[in-house]
C-alpha cells in the first residue's frame, strides 16, 4: 500500500506555491518513513516528476528550487515557534528532516493537528496516497483534539479547563455541565431550570471548551474564555463570537455574571501571518497548530505541578498509541 503523501503539483507549482503545504508534505514523509528521515531533494524530484514537459526546463528547475528552500525555511521557523514540543528536525544544511517521535504531549498535539489538516474534506495530501483514517477514527481522532483544545484553553489562561462540546466525556447534560462549571466560577447564577424558548435537544450551544482563572477572592473580574473547536474545511465559517457575546450569559444565567468574556478559536491548521489578522477579527482570539502545541508541552508540566487543571488529558495516551499503530501499518 503507498506510504507516501500525494504532492498536489497545482497548488506548489506557479508563482505563488503554498510553501506551508510543502512544509506539511515534508513532515508527513518524515513521519511515514521508517528511518523517520526524509531528504528535502525528493521534495524537488517529486515536483520535477510532475511538471508539463513542454514548459521551460529551466524556469521549472528554478521554481523546484526555490519551493524547496521556502520550505526549508518554514519547517525551520516551525522549529523556533513551537520549541522542545515541535516532532521534527531539520539538519542544519536544510536537507534533511528527521521525525523526534511523539514521546510528550506537545509532539502529539502537533502530529494530530498534522494530520487532521489534511483529511478528505480538505486536502487531497492523504486521500490520495490511501493514508486517511477510517471514519470511526476521524471520529475519535475529532474528540481527541476537542480534549487537547481543552488543556491547551486551560494553559492559554493558566487556570481550569472543562470539555463542553459534545460528546462530553463525563455524559452530562448541557444545563448539568454548565451548573457544574459554574460551582467552581462562581460568577453569576446559572438557571436552575432550562429557560422558556431553549432548544429541546440542546448539545452545548456551539461552544465546545471554557475555561477561567477565577481569583482567591471568590469575586467577579477574571479571565474566562469560551472557545469553538474547528478542524473541518470550514473552519472560518464557523465563529462562536456572537454565541459567546450576545446569547451566552444573556440567555443561560438568571443573574449574569460580571466577568467579560473572550471567544477563542482552536483549529489543527496552520494560518498564514498575513490573514490571522482578519480571522482574529472575525473569529475570536486563534490557536493553530504552532501555538496549540507550544500550549499543550506547557500543560503537560503545569498539570503535574498542579498548577493548571483541565479536563481531558486522558487524550492524550489515546493520540500517542494511535500514531504509533497509525505510523507502523504504513512506514515503509
Amino acid at each position: 500500500m503507498p506510504s507516501a503523501p500525494y504532492i498536489p503539483h497545482d497548488e506548489l507549482s506557479g508563482p505563488s506555491p503554498d510553501t506551508d503545504l510543502a512544509a506539511d508534505i515534508c513532515e508527513l514523509s518524515a513521519f511515514f518513513a521508517s528511518d523517520s528521515r526524509f531528504l528535502l531533494s525528493s521534495l524537488r524530484n517529486d515536483l520535477e516528476i510532475g511538471e508539463d514537459e513542454y514548459q521551460d526546463v529551466d524556469d521549472q528547475n528554478t521554481r523546484a528550487d526555490l519551493l524547496v528552500d521556502a520550505a526549508a525555511k518554514r519547517l525551520t521557523d516551525r522549529e523556533a515557534l513551537v520549541g522542545d514540543a515541535y516532532p521534527f528536525e531539520l539538519n542544519d544544511l536544510g536537507t534533511e528532516l528527521l521525525w523526534r517521535g511523539f514521546d510528550d504531549w506537545g509532539k502529539r498535539a502537533y502530529l494530530i493537528s498534522l494530520v487532521l489538516s489534511h483529511l478528505s474534506t480538505v486536502t487531497p495530501v492523504l486521500r490520495e496516497a490511501e493514508l486517511v483514517p477510517d471514519d470511526n477514527t476521524v471520529r475519535n481522532l475529532r474528540i481527541w483534539f476537542q480534549l487537547i483544545a481543552t488543556t491547551v484553553l486551560a494553559a492559554e489562561l493558566r487556570g481550569t479547563g472543562w470539555a463542553f462540546g459534545w460528546p462530553r466525556p463525563d455524559k452530562t447534560g448541557f444545563l448539568e455541565k454548565l451548573t457544574q462549571i459554574w460551582n467552581f466560577v462562581k460568577d453569576g447564577r446559572v438557571h436552575s431550570e432550562m429557560p422558556d424558548g431553549a432548544p429541546k435537544r440542546i448539545k452545548d450551544g456551539d461552544i465546545d471548551v471554557v475555561a477561567a482563572r477565577p481569583h482567591a477572592d471568590g469575586g467577579p473580574g477574571f479571565p474566562i474564555a469560551f472557545a469553538q473547536v474547528a478542524s473541518g474545511a470550514d473552519w472560518k465559517d464557523k465563529s462562536v463570537r456572537n454565541t459567546v457575546e450576545n446569547v451566552f450569559f444573556k440567555f443561560w444565567f438568571s443573574s449574569h455574571p460580571a466577568s467579560q468574556p473572550v471567544s477563542y478559536h482552536i483549529i489543527p491548521f496552520i494560518v498564514d501571518s498575513e490573514e490571522i489578522r482578519m480571522q482574529t477579527l472575525h473569529l475570536g482570539h486563534i490557536l493553530e497548530r504552532l501555538r496549540l502545541s507550544d500550549l499543550a508541552g506547557y500543560a503537560e508540566t503545569a498539570v503535574a505541578a498542579g498548577d493548571i487543571r483541565s479536563e481531558g488529558t486522558d487524550a492524550y495516551e489515546n493520540i500517542r498509541a494511535w500514531l504509533q499503530g497509525y505510523r507502523e501499518e504504513f512506514a515503509v
